[in-house]
């Protein structure tokens, strides 16, 4: 598994559980997780586009 699909697994985990847990709190931290975990991956996208790019315009 990519990390990319490690951190977008992660995601989708917490805001599952998210769903259903009943204290107030703990949904909003598991969110605040999932949120994050979707941060990491599209920065790991994004680095990996970049470094695509600059190893294309190189040859």
């Amino acid at each position: 598994m990519s990390d990319t699909a490690h951190y977008r697994f992660q995601s989708d985990q917490a805001k599952r559980l998210a769903r259903q847990v009943t204290d107030a709190t703990v949904r909003a931290k598991l969110l605040e997780m999932a949120e994050e975990y979707g941060r990491y991956a599209d920065l790991i996208e994004a680095r990996s586009a970049e470094r695509t790019a600059a190893e294309a315009a190189a040859h």
